[in-house]
């Protein structure tokens, strides 16, 4: 294992000094305005939209088919199918939330 620090060590201090002796200066207007961030900020757009639109799609016929299969169960099988259905709900809110975040960080950039 000293072997893999001393490795990670070496390559980081190489790094560090390639980076040192050839600076390159980046201007924020020259990345603002590269095909690469704008093609990123729109995906990134566009992935927040498709979260949002497929997590409820995705969401509510896997719900209905736990609730239906719960309904049909036992007592004892009652109690798997209500723990799979809290996953599968608090899963489909943390993903629309997620599609949430991701569309306002992206209206802020943009």
């Amino acid at each position: 294992m000293l072997k893999n620090y001393r490795k990670t060590i070496m390559a980081v201090i190489l790094m560090t000094v390639f980076l040192l002796c050839f600076p390159h200066a980046a201007f924020a207007e020259d990345i603002a305005s590269s095909k690469i961030f704008t093609g990123s900020m729109k995906l990134f757009e566009d992935l927040g939209k498709a979260l949002m639109i497929a997590a409820p799609v995705a969401g509510v016929p896997i719900l209905a088919y736990f609730w239906l299969r719960r309904g049909a169960a036992d007592e004892m099988d009652q109690k798997s199918w209500n723990k799979r259905i809290a996953v599968a709900l608090i899963s489909v809110l943390g993903v629309e939330l997620t599609g949430v975040i991701i569309s306002v960080a992206m209206y802020y950039y943009a």
